[in-house]
């Protein structure tokens, strides 16, 4: 039996009133960023923390390692705070995980928001705390955002679990299985094998990727990796969210992005879909990452369910 065997920890759900915290853990980020979120936040009846902590800057960086992991570590123990949004992502997550004291958060679990760079923290933490967190838009992407996928996350941190209707796309796979959604940037996953961040072992899981501005090349080189290192034949299903801006060479790759992902996974016994609105473009949905799930697809759209 692994961590991951037994059901993922749900940190409480917010109520109006309870406190939520802003923190950096990649790239810098000016007080006008946020402006606009943390204003969102407070209309929502949050109140919202930010230390000043936030604004730090050292070279592209929201301070140097010690300071953002100090800053992390504050808001891990501070039992007053039930929910984290992260400022923006960037880079910079992966020169402090293991710095961090999840500890702290293992012991008063809540929520983490996050995407992007932030797949690293997300994932780490599902991987060897076995705690749900939330993919989902930051405050710097909050004005950039759709209003529906803003909303959407809102709602989820307050307890509001609906099912997410995914289009059909002919490269789909049609089938149905179970299992614990995890994922998120898939350059970022790439980075993460063979780590204590990304340990697949014998669960059932659902994978969902996202990326942008990837050479076509790389992202079918990520996939070929995935499939030598077992990871793709482990899964129970693939989710393919938003592939934004991929990029080529003057001697075109000849092939979508769709295809070849498809022409990789499509060996694998499990459903396979496209075009789950997650990732670097206004639609952001926000996905519970490591609940479990029903992900269903079909010949007129995909639909992922979340079980009690």
């Amino acid at each position: 039996m692994t961590i991951n065997s037994i059901d993922p920890i749900m940190p409480p759900f917010l109520q109006k009133g309870d406190q939520v915290a802003i923190i950096a853990s990649a790239k810098f980020v000016l007080k006008s960023d946020l402006d606009h979120g943390i204003q969102l936040l407070k209309e929502r009846g949050f109140k919202v923390k930010v230390n000043n902590s936030v604004f730090q800057k050292k070279h592209v960086f929201a301070g140097s390692i010690d300071e953002r992991v100090a800053n992390i570590n504050s808001a891990f123990q501070d039992k007053e705070t039930k929910a984290i949004f992260f400022a923006r992502g960037g880079y910079g997550s992966i020169q402090i995980i293991d710095h961090i004291d999840f500890r702290l958060l293992a012991k008063n679990p809540k929520w983490l928001i996050g995407f992007s760079d932030l797949t690293v923290i997300l994932m780490h933490l599902y991987f060897n705390y076995n705690i749900c967190s939330i993919h989902g838009p930051m405050i710097y992407n909050f004005i950039k955002t759709k209003q529906t996928s803003v909303d959407a996350t809102i709602n989820l941190i307050k307890g509001k679990v609906e099912p997410v209707e995914i289009k059909q796309s002919k490269f789909n796979i049609k089938g149905v299985a179970s299992g614990k959604i995890i994922g998120g940037n898939l350059s970022i996953i790439y980075s993460l094998m063979g780590s204590s961040s990304f340990l697949l072992l014998d669960e059932d899981y659902i994978l969902f990727i996202e990326d942008v501005d990837e050479y076509l090349y790389h992202i079918e080189r990520i996939f070929y990796s995935l499939a030598r290192a077992g990871v793709l034949q482990k899964l129970k299903g693939l989710i393919v969210g938003q592939m934004t801006n991929m990029l080529d060479n003057e001697i075109l790759f000849g092939k979508t992005v769709y295809e070849l992902i498809y022409d990789i996974v499509n060996q694998y016994n499990y459903p396979l879909c496209f075009g789950l609105q997650v990732g670097h473009e206004k639609q952001n949905h926000p996905i519970l990452l490591g609940r479990k799930i029903t992900l269903e697809v079909n010949d007129q759209s995909s639909k992922i369910h979340y079980e009690e």
